[in-house]
């Protein structure tokens, strides 16, 4: 992120589940010729930790993307995370509207993606996400790459897989999920599930957590840190089966080799060798918050709802004025544009799978 006093915070992290941009963790945010204080202040609460600071319009490039007058967080307080390396910030990607009071002054403010779009930088308030899958060592072989303004279908085998996004809108990128499978745990009722790459683990609904632990002879970690994820025997690593998420009938499967943690990692982890430890936790009642370790096999897709209003409405205007003017053969060929238009111009989330998970 290139931001404040010609500055480069190289170490940004990307979380589909905030939307603020703030940045100075590390090297302290300064402001720069086209910076202009707003006189507010942000102030974000995460699930591991907090930051505050003052807020500022700047102009702000991530890439080759670039946005002026995006509202960016100078951060002088951080407080909670505990992560294995330092990190200057954190680019909230997360639903229109959804970021309410976390800026002073403001009723709510517009993510980077939005930005971008009301410039005209980008044609749709689409970004499209791929998180590089790490090795056994927990080191990315090459790099991830965002997105914006539609997806890159480089990193994707096959078809897009469009869902709906649940209301409220404003909240999470939250969809449906229809169906789980774990061996001879299956589970076909339907859960509410969200994408936050700002979390590491896979969360499951509670329900089939704990009949997973009870056919599997699993126990609860509780390594610091990793307390109530799923953890197996020491020897059962050939006996355990793959974890398939089925979304809009479409299957995603993560093998074991995938929600196990490798045991190279577990001295970094403070890990002890006498479990199999996994990336798997409980979300809750019939949820399921698919993190880091579900979204390096998979491409994910994120469409803003408010795309929806403007393509209708646009086209509808259209319809109607070819329909009064009985242009019939133009009202006929419109009527297929209309549905298109509505059908991608609709909020969700696209799942595609990935040219490295096959």
């Amino acid at each position: 992120v290139q931001a404040g006093d010609n500055q480069t915070f190289t170490k940004v992290l990307v979380d589909t589940g905030s939307s603020v941009l703030w940045v100075g963790a590390q090297e302290p945010y300064k402001p720069g010729l086209g910076t202009q204080d707003l006189n507010q202040t942000f102030s974000v609460g995460y699930g591991i930790g907090s930051a505050r600071g003052a807020a500022y319009y700047d102009t702000v490039q991530i890439g080759g993307a670039i946005a002026t007058s995006q509202i960016i967080g100078a951060a002088n307080e951080t407080v909670g995370f505990d992560l294995n390396r330092p990190f200057d910030g954190i680019l909230g990607l997360g639903p229109s509207k959804s970021n309410k009071g976390e800026v002073s002054g403001f009723q709510t403010t517009p993510t980077f993606v939005e930005t971008l779009f009301a410039q005209g930088k980008i044609q749709q308030p689409v970004f499209g996400l791929y998180m590089q899958p790490l090795d056994n060592a927990g080191t990315a072989d090459g790099s991830g790459e965002i997105s914006f303004g539609g997806a890159d279908m480089n990193h994707i085998n096959g078809d897009i897989t469009w869902i709906p996004q649940n209301p409220p809108l404003n909240l999470h990128w939250e969809f449906n999920i229809s169906g789980m499978t774990f061996g001879s745990v299956v589970s076909n009722v339907k859960a509410y599930g969200r994408t936050d790459s700002g979390v590491l683990g896979l969360e499951i609904p509670t329900d089939e957590f704990f009949s997973i632990l009870h056919s599997y002879n699993g126990t609860l970690d509780t390594t610091p840190g990793f307390e109530g994820f799923l953890s197996f025997p020491p020897n059962s690593s050939s006996t355990l089966p793959s974890l398939t998420i089925t979304i809009n009938n479409t299957e995603f499967t993560i093998t074991p080799s995938q929600y196990l943690i490798s045991p190279e990692l577990y001295p970094r982890l403070n890990m002890t060798a006498n479990v199999l430890h996994t990336w798997i936790c409980p979300a809750g009642p019939n949820a399921f918050n698919l993190g880091q370790k579900f979204l390096e096999k998979v491409y994910t897709v994120y469409d803003s709802e408010w795309r929806v209003f403007i393509w209708v409405f646009f086209v509808v205007l259209i319809l109607v004025y070819k329909k009064v003017a009985n242009n019939r053969e133009s009202w006929d060929n419109d009527k297929n544009s209309a549905f298109l238009a509505y059908v991608t111009g609709t909020s969700g989330v696209g799942f595609a799978h990935t040219r490295d998970s096959v």
